[in-house]
């Protein structure tokens, strides 16, 4: 391999990860303390997450449910609802 195609590589791999950190995305969840602001404490494969904000839909989060939470680059979280147990 040339110094021009790990080069290439280095760089196509950098955009890779660069991509994947700046796009929205959604992940599973699940609910490790309940506020009454509107708010849950969440647990991700990413790491825990303190006072999400919940939509009105999800009226009655429990700990220990599982959750929908969605995700974009600015760090902003937000649980959209409860799986069916």
């Amino acid at each position: 391999m040339t110094q021009r195609q790990r080069l290439a590589d280095a760089v196509q791999r950098a955009a890779s990860r660069t991509v994947a950190q700046e796009s929205s995305g959604w992940c599973l969840a699940s609910v490790t303390a309940v506020y009454t602001d509107g708010t849950v404490d969440i647990s991700t494969a990413r790491g825990a997450i303190a006072k999400v904000r919940r939509l009105k839909a999800y009226a009655t989060p429990v700990v220990g449910d599982t959750v929908k939470v969605d995700f974009n680059p600015d760090g902003n979280w937000i649980v959209v609802g409860a799986l069916a147990s």
